[in-house]
C-alpha cells in the first residue's frame, strides 16, 4: 500500500481476542490464499473474531492488511468502497471511489477485509471486487457476511474462492475440548461430544455453556446429552433475546415454522400459508435462529437442536393446541412418504403417542437399522404405560432405553414346542412375540449369555417357517433384519454353519428390498465367518459382495463395516500381505466396549503382531482388552476359543513354555482351534508323541475349519520328524501343501519351526507354496517342570512354613527337603525363597495371588 504506516490497518484488537481459541482448521482454509475470501454465518458464530485471531495470529505474512467495518446495515456498495478508501486514509472527494481504491492499493500484497455486510450484499459488490482483483492481482479480498450466501455468483463471475460456511464455524467436539480445558474447566471425554450434539456446535451457545459450567462447576448435559437445568435457562434467555429483535411478523413466522426440524420454502409456506415465505426465512437465518444449507438444489433452513427445543417450549406456552396440531402434521407428512423416522418423532412431539406407537411397530426393522438414535429417542419419549397394546414396541423400549434392566417384558415365555409354535405362526399375535423373542435374545446376547441367546433364537425356526407360510406379509419386509440379528448370535457363540445360513438369506432379503444396511451387513459378515475358519477364496467372494454394495450411513454405517474390515485382515494375514492387513486393522482401532465383535478385531490385532513378531506387544494389548470386555467374554463366547489360542501363541512366541501351558490347561480343548495351539505347546516343549496323540483324536476334513486343519497337518508332520516318522512326516506335509494352495494361506508355514521346514522342504522336495516364510515360533520353548514332591516342598515354601517344619509335613529328613530345594533353584534358576516363589508365580508353578 502507499498509504503512510498502513500495515495491517483497522484490523480490530477487542479484549476478547486474547482469549480466543485459535482455530487451525479453518485457518488452514484462509491460509488457502484466494483472491476472494468468502466467511458468511448468522450473527453469534464467530465469524469477525476468526479473521482477527488469524490475522493476529500471522495470518498472510508479507502483506498489508486494510480492515473495513460496514457503517450501516445496508451494504451499499458505494458507501462500501467510500468507507475502503477513508481506512486508507484517501479523504479525496473527486473520482470514483474504486479507482482511488485500486490506485491507492497499487502493485503493494495486500488483504482488504470487508467487515459486517448483510448476506445479500456480495451480489452487488460482486462485479466490482472482480474490477478490482483484475487491476490489482496481487490483491485479496475477504468478505465477511451477516447470514447465507451462495457461490453461484461467484462461480459465475470464474474467482478463485474460498468459503467459510456456517457449518464449517461450528465448534467440533475437540475444538470444544480445548476451549473449555483452555478456560480450565475438564469435562469427561464423552461430554464434549454430547454438548456439542445438544448445541449443534453454535459458537454462542458453547461459549455460553462454558460460562456455566464455570460458575455451576457441573456438567451442563446430562448421560442422555440434554442441556443440564442451568444451561437451559441459559439457552432459554438466549432464544428469547434473539425473539425479541424480531418484528411482530417475523415472530409470528418463527412460531409456526418451529415446529418443523428443518424446512424448505414450500414447507414453510404449508405450515404458515404465507406465499412467498423465503424472505422470512432468511431473516431469520440472518438473526441466528436459523441456519441455510444450499448442498442441495433446493435450500433449506435447520433449527440448530437447543435453540428450538427453547422457541419450541415459548411456542407452547402461547398456543399450545397450535404447536402439536403443526406437528401431527408433520407427522402425516413424512409417514406418508415413506420416511417413518421423521415421522414419529413429530408424532412423539406432538404427544400423539398412538401414531408414534404404530410408526414404530410397523417400521421396526427400518428405524433399528437405520435410525437407532431416533427409535431410542422415541421409544424414551412415548409413556411405558400406554405401550401395554404395542408388546413389541414395549420390548424394544425394555431392551434400548432401560439397557437390559430386569423388566418383565423380557421374562415372558417363548413356546418350545414346535408343533406350539407352528400354530402361534398361523395367528395373529405372531408377529408380536416373533419381535419380542428376538429382542429376548439380543438381551441375553448383550448380556454375555450367548449360549442361552442362541437357544432362544433357533427356537424361532417354526415360527418363522409358519408365518412364511400363513401370513407373509407380516413379516417378509422385517426378516432380513431379524436374520442379520440372529446370524450375528449363532457368530457369537461359534455356529458359524447356521450364522452363515441366516446371513446367507439375509443377504438375499435384503438385495430384493434393496436394503443396502442389511446387504453390507450379511456380506461382510458372511465374510468374516469365512475368514475365521479359514477359507480366503469364500471370505473373498463375500469381500468383493459387499464392496459392491452402496455404503451405509447413518447410527450404524460405521458399525456395518467392523466384519469385513475383520475379514480383510485375516484373509491378508493369511497370503502373508502384511501391508495390506496393517491398513485395514488401524481402520478397525481398537473395540469400544460397546462392540459385539470386539474379540473378532482383538483376534486380528494379535495375529498381526505374532506374524509381525511384536508377540510381547501383542499379549500386552490382548490381556487388556480382554479385560475391558469381561462381561463378553464368557462361557461359550467364540472370542473365549479364538483368544485363548492366540494368547498360548503368543506365550509360545516370546519362549513362555510355561505360561502357554497353563494358559491351555485352563480351557477345554475340545474345539479344533484349541487343539492345535494346545499340541503346540506339547510339540516345541519336547514332547511330540503328545502333540501327536491330541492332533489324531479330532477328525480335521470334518472339523469346519480348514485353517486348524491345516495347522494340524503342519504340526503333525513336524511331530512325526521327531518321532522318527519321516514317511509319515512327508505325506503330511504334501498334504498340508494341497491344502495351503486351495485355501490361498501362505501365513500357516510361519507356524513350523524352521528346523522343521527346512528338514520338511529337503525331504519332500515340495517347497512352502510361493515361497520361503519365516518362522513366529523358535525351534523349542523351554518348560520348567517340577516332579510332584517338588511342586508339595515348593508350596509349602510359600506357605511360609520352615525347612524343619516341611520335612513333618513330608515324613522326610530336613537334608532330603534341601536336596530338593537345591534342584527347586537350579531348574527356576534362583538363589533365595523370595525369587524361588516370585518365580514359580511367574511361571505358574504356583497361584499367581497370595503373600511371601
Amino acid at each position: 500500500m502507499s498509504v503512510p504506516g498502513a500495515g495491517r490497518t483497522g484490523v480490530p484488537t477487542w479484549r476478547a481476542l486474547a482469549t480466543a481459541l485459535p482455530r487451525p482448521r479453518l485457518f488452514e482454509m484462509l491460509d488457502r490464499g484466494s483472491a476472494l475470501t468468502v466467511v458468511h454465518a448468522p450473527d453469534g458464530f464467530g465469524k469477525s473474531t476468526l479473521l482477527a485471531t488469524w490475522l493476529h495470529g500471522g495470518g498472510v505474512p508479507g502483506r498489508d492488511v486494510a480492515w473495513v467495518p460496514a457503517a450501516t446495515d445496508d451494504g451499499a456498495p458505494d458507501r462500501i468502497w467510500s468507507d475502503a478508501c477513508a481506512v486508507l486514509g484517501d479523504h479525496v472527494v473527486a473520482g470514483d471511489p474504486v479507482d482511488r481504491l485500486a490506485s491507492t492499493l497499487g502493485g503493494t500484497p495486500s488483504l482488504l477485509v470487508l467487515d459486517g455486510l448483510p448476506g445479500t450484499a456480495l451480489d452487488d459488490l460482486l462485479p466490482t471486487i472482480r474490477q478490482l482483483l483484475d487491476r490489482c492481482p496481487s490483491v485479496d479480498v475477504a468478505v465477511c457476511l451477516r447470514g447465507s450466501t451462495t457461490s453461484a455468483t461467484v462461480a459465475a463471475a470464474g474467482l478463485d474462492c474460498t468459503f467459510v460456511s456456517a457449518h464449517d464455524l461450528r465448534f467440533t467436539p475437540r475444538e470444544t475440548a480445548e476451549l473449555f480445558r483452555a478456560a480450565g474447566v475438564e469435562l469427561g471425554i464423552d461430554e464434549y461430544g454430547d454438548l456439542c450434539r445438544a448445541l449443534g456446535g453454535l459458537p454462542q451457545l458453547i461459549s455460553g455453556a462454558l460460562n456455566v459450567a464455570r460458575l455451576h462447576r457441573g456438567a451442563p448435559v446430562d448421560e442422555e446429552g440434554r442441556p443440564s437445568p442451568d444451561l437451559a435457562v441459559a439457552i432459554a434467555g438466549f432464544a428469547s433475546g434473539l425473539l425479541d429483535t424480531l418484528t411482530a411478523e417475523e415472530r409470528a413466522f418463527a412460531m409456526c415454522v418451529v415446529a418443523a426440524r428443518d424446512l424448505d420454502a414450500e414447507l414453510a409456506a404449508e405450515l404458515t400459508g404465507r406465499p412467498e415465505p423465503a424472505a422470512l426465512l432468511d431473516r431469520l437465518e440472518a438473526r441466528g435462529l436459523l441456519v441455510v444449507d444450499e448442498a442441495d438444489e433446493t435450500r433449506t433452513w435447520s433449527w440448530p437442536s437447543a435453540l428450538r427445543s427453547a422457541v419450541l417450549e415459548q411456542a407452547r406456552q402461547e398456543e399450545p393446541a397450535r404447536v402439536d396440531e403443526l406437528m401431527t402434521f408433520l407427522a402425516r407428512l413424512h409417514r406418508d412418504a415413506g420416511r417413518p423416522a421423521q415421522a414419529a418423532v413429530y408424532a412423539a412431539e406432538a404427544r400423539n403417542w398412538t401414531m408414534a406407537a404404530g410408526i414404530v411397530e410397523r417400521s421396526w426393522g427400518e428405524m433399528v437399522s437405520e435410525h437407532l438414535e431416533v427409535l431410542i429417542l422415541v421409544l424414551r419419549t412415548i409413556p411405558e404405560d400406554f405401550l401395554e397394546d404395542y408388546p413389541a414396541v414395549l420390548a424394544g423400549r425394555a431392551l434400548f432405553v432401560q439397557m437390559l434392566a430386569d423388566h418383565p417384558i423380557l421374562r415372558a415365555s417363548l413356546p418350545s414346542e414346535p408343533d406350539e409354535l407352528h400354530t402361534l405362526g398361523a395367528g395373529p399375535d405372531a408377529a408380536n412375540v416373533l419381535h419380542l423373542a428376538t429382542v429376548q435374545s439380543l438381551a441375553l446376547r448383550v448380556a454375555g449369555d450367548f449360549v442361552q441367546g442362541a437357544d432362544c433364537t433357533r427356537r424361532l425356526e417354526p415360527l418363522v417357517q409358519s408365518m412364511l407360510l400363513h401370513q407373509p406379509d407380516n413379516i417378509t419386509p422385517q426378516l432380513p433384519l431379524l436374520r442379520v440379528q440372529w446370524a450375528i448370535t449363532f457368530q457369537l457363540v461359534a455356529e458359524l454353519a447356521e450364522s452363515n445360513r441366516q446371513f446367507e438369506l439375509a443377504y438375499r432379503g435384503g438385495v430384493a428390498a434393496d436394503t443396502p444396511y442389511i446387504v453390507q451387513n450379511a456380506a461382510g459378515s458372511s465374510a468374516l465367518n469365512w475368514a475365521l475358519v479359514g477359507d480366503v477364496p469364500r471370505a473373498r467372494r463375500w469381500l468383493d459382495r459387499e464392496a459392491t454394495t452402496e455404503p451405509s450411513d447413518g447410527l450404524f454405517g460405521e458399525l456395518v463395516k467392523v466384519g469385513g474390515r475383520v475379514a480383510a485382515a485375516l484373509t491378508h494375514l493369511d497370503a502373508l500381505d502384511v501391508g495390506a492387513a496393517e491398513s485395514m486393522i488401524e481402520l478397525l482401532g481398537a473395540p469400544s466396549d460397546r462392540e459385539e465383535l470386539w474379540g473378532f478385531v482383538a483376534y486380528a490385532h494379535a495375529q498381526h503382531a505374532l506374524l509381525t513378531l511384536e508377540a510381547y506387544a501383542g499379549l500386552t494389548w490382548l490381556h487388556h482388552t480382554v479385560a475391558g470386555h469381561a462381561h463378553r467374554h464368557g462361557d461359550g463366547a467364540f472370542s473365549r476359543t479364538l483368544l485363548t489360542a492366540t494368547e498360548i501363541d503368543l506365550h509360545l512366541a516370546l519362549g513362555n513354555g510355561n505360561l502357554a501351558r497353563a494358559v491351555a490347561d485352563q480351557e477345554p480343548r475340545h474345539h479344533p482351534i484349541l487343539v492345535v495351539s494346545d499340541a503346540r505347546v506339547d510339540l516345541l516343549g519336547g514332547s511330540p508323541d503328545r502333540a501327536a496323540k491330541k492332533l489324531a483324536r479330532v477328525s480335521w476334513p470334518d472339523c469346519g475349519f480348514p485353517r486348524a486343519h491345516l495347522e494340524a497337518l503342519l504340526l503333525d508332520a513336524a511331530a512325526q520328524l521327531d518321532l522318527g516318522n519321516p514317511r509319515s512326516a512327508i505325506v503330511c506335509w504334501e498334504r498340508a501343501c494341497t491344502l495351503a494352495r486351495t485355501l490361498g494361506n501362505r501365513r500357516a508355514f510361519t507356524t513350523v519351526p524352521d528346523r522343521h521346514r527346512r528338514e520338511l522342504v529337503e525331504r519332500s522336495g515340495i517347497a512352502v507354496p510361493g515361497g520361503s516364510v519365516e518362522a513366529v515360533f523358535p525351534d523349542e520353548v523351554v518348560r520348567v517342570e517340577l516332579s510332584p514332591r517338588e511342586r508339595q516342598v515348593l508350596a509349602l515354601l510359600a506357605d511360609g512354613s520352615p525347612q524343619s517344619e516341611i520335612a513333618r509335613l513330608l515324613f522326610v529328613s530336613p537334608n532330603t527337603v534341601k536336596t530338593q530345594l537345591r534342584s527347586i533353584y537350579r531348574k527356576l534358576e534362583v538363589h533365595t525363597r523370595v525369587e524361588a516363589i516370585t518365580r514359580a508365580r511367574e511361571l505358574r508353578l504356583l497361584p499367581v495371588t497370595g503373600e511371601l
